[in-house]
């Protein structure tokens, strides 16, 4: 594989769990919302379906995201992330981008799994 596909793959891998994770807890966050408007249940918002289905989707997206990290790690196995610029950056941030990506499903699937699990209407 050439440079240049590693180097895409690898910012794919690295920037596309950050921002599922974050729009994930935003449309979350605007679902439960919706539901618990005055207006909400006129809507037929069915909160934990739509909760689910949000969640879902976005660990198949961060799971997409792991899996380009992870070729690029395979594609760069014979170098070191103490290499010179193109293969050394790549691999460390490869490196960096399966970590955080493992963090980021933990942080969707527990968040997906509170909005569901948790009363989502209740008066302070």
């Amino acid at each position: 594989m050439t440079v240049r596909r590693l180097a895409i793959l690898q910012w794919i891998g690295l920037g596309l769990g950050g921002v599922v994770w974050f729009a994930q807890h935003i449309v979350g966050y605007g679902i439960t919302e919706a539901r618990c408007d005055v207006v909400g249940p006129g809507w037929g918002i069915q909160h934990d379906v739509w909760q689910a289905t949000l969640t879902a989707c976005a660990a198949v997206l961060v799971l997409t995201a792991e899996a380009a990290a992870i070729a690029v790690l395979w594609e760069t196995r014979t170098a070191s992330y103490e290499d010179g610029p193109p293969p050394g950056r790549i691999r460390f941030l490869a490196i960096a981008a399966a970590t955080a990506n493992v963090i980021f499903l933990m942080i969707i699937l527990l968040d997906g799994l509170a909005a569901i699990f948790d009363v989502a209407c209740r008066q302070a």
